[in-house]
């Protein structure tokens, strides 16, 4: 039965880290939609969503009329343990529209990939 009872325990606490990086992720693509909304760089929005997200996260940004659109991943890895080695793939999206004062300013650049 304690067998049984400590899987539930580590399955209940790898599915609480999962959310949480999950709702992480969708706050750091939040915020990068609303830097490139008020006319920020790629390159600021970039920052702001790896501040939230960690180093490690893939920022990639699209733009569609008036529309920008980010997307933050990161895989979420387990140390060793009954579960070691295990890792999901996690992200977050936000979509935003730009101020209208700015919509006759060129659209942000995409930038995919990791920060330099």
């Amino acid at each position: 039965m304690l067998p049984v009872v400590v899987v539930m325990v580590l399955v209940m606490a790898v599915v609480g880290a999962g959310i949480g990086s999950r709702v992480q992720l969708e706050s750091a693509a939040r915020s990068a939609a609303r830097e490139l909304a008020r006319g920020e760089d790629a390159a600021s929005a970039s920052r702001a969503a790896r501040t939230i997200a960690g180093q490690s996260a893939r920022v990639s940004i699209s733009t569609e009329g008036e529309w920008v659109s980010v997307r933050v991943q990161r895989t979420l890895s387990l140390p060793g343990g009954a579960l070691g080695g295990a890792s999901w793939a996690l992200e977050g999206d936000a979509t935003a529209r730009r101020e209208p004062h700015l919509l006759g300013a060129p659209a942000p650049v995409a930038a995919i990939g990791r920060a330099p």
